[in-house]
């Protein structure tokens, strides 16, 4: 994700000032709000309004960017299965696919199917519905932990998050940068390198980890289906900037239009999203007009939490 500045050199991504990065559908930059960690944790507490049935609502920002984000309706869909299967098996994977833009001045339905209760394992699909038509699908699994065999991949050596500027410090003023961006969020992100990006273009390899930490801005408890859910959220928010790494296109571009088309986590411990995490992202592949991103992501003790794919559509400037 880059964004230049005036003095930026030639070969640095261009942004154009208008219109939202993320739909495309604006003719302009919208006055944002930006969303907070209530305004979240609320909407993920959805009302029952039937058996099997949820139903959730939208931020107000989707509502001022005509946009709904498909990781609060990925975190919502899975927080209606988890609301269907006993407490002692935790999620251990989920698979949403996205099938239509959403609308964000209607509610959205949750409609659950318990496809299987097993000794060991139990599996949910959810469909999210407006004006009668499935907007998104999730496969989600649930199970009961095992002893077995056990090891991980190392998290990397990365600055400390102490000693890196928050993300929103970096982006607010820069020109062509849209209001989404540096608009405050439910988690405080934290990016290594951010500035040679956005400042002096620097691109990335294909391949190259990307780490950015983060955390929520405050406090949520000790519910792992909360904890879950905010994982799920903010695993959205970052993982397709090294897509763009390598190439003058930039995910903050009013002209680079991204939808995400599939989006799967899989949990491999408790993930306490109240304190810093580590999300170490990376592109193996982008052709077609897709682009697939991938990501780990560490406790910051170091133990591997997670993991998470993505595929997105990307529409280029002419």
């Amino acid at each position: 994700m880059t964004a230049p500045s005036p003095d930026a050199p030639a070969h640095a991504p261009t942004v154009s000032p208008a219109g939202d990065p993320r739909s495309g559908a604006q003719p302009g930059p919208p006055t944002v709000s930006g969303t907070t960690l209530d305004e979240v944790v609320g909407l993920l507490d959805l009302d029952q309004a039937g058996p099997d049935l949820f139903q959730g609502g939208h931020t107000v920002m989707a509502g001022e960017v005509n946009h709904v984000f498909g990781g609060m309706v990925a975190a919502q869909a899975f927080v209606a299965a988890a609301r269907t299967v006993a407490a002692e098996r935790p999620v251990h994977s989920l698979h949403n696919y996205f099938l239509r833009p959403g609308d964000p001045s209607v509610p959205l339905e949750f409609h659950v199917e318990r496809t299987r209760d097993g000794r060991s394992f139990s599996h949910r699909r959810v469909s999210a519905v407006q004006h009668g038509r499935t907007i998104a699908e999730m496969s989600c699994s649930f199970a009961l932990p095992l002893d077995g065999v056990s090891h991980q991949a190392p998290a990397p050596e990365v600055p400390a998050p102490e000693t890196v500027r928050p993300d929103t410090e970096i982006l607010a003023g820069l020109p062509g940068v849209h209001p989404v961006a540096p608009a405050p969020d439910a988690f405080e992100m934290r990016t290594p390198g951010l500035a040679d990006e956005v400042v002096h273009g620097r691109r990335s390899a294909p391949g190259e980890s990307m780490p950015v930490w983060l955390r929520a801005t405050g406090s949520v408890g000790d519910d792992p289906v909360l904890h879950a859910a905010l994982l799920t959220y903010a695993s959205d928010l970052h993982i397709l900037r090294p897509v763009m790494g390598p190439h003058e296109y930039s995910t903050f571009a009013i002209d680079v239009r991204a939808a995400s088309v599939d989006h799967a986590v899989w949990f491999h411990r408790p993930v306490p999203v109240d304190g810093w995490i580590l999300m170490v992202n990376d592109s193996p592949w982008a052709g077609s007009g897709r682009g697939v991103a991938r990501c780990r992501v560490y406790d910051d003790a170091g133990a591997l939490v997670a993991e998470v794919a993505q595929e997105a559509l990307f529409r280029l400037p002419d």
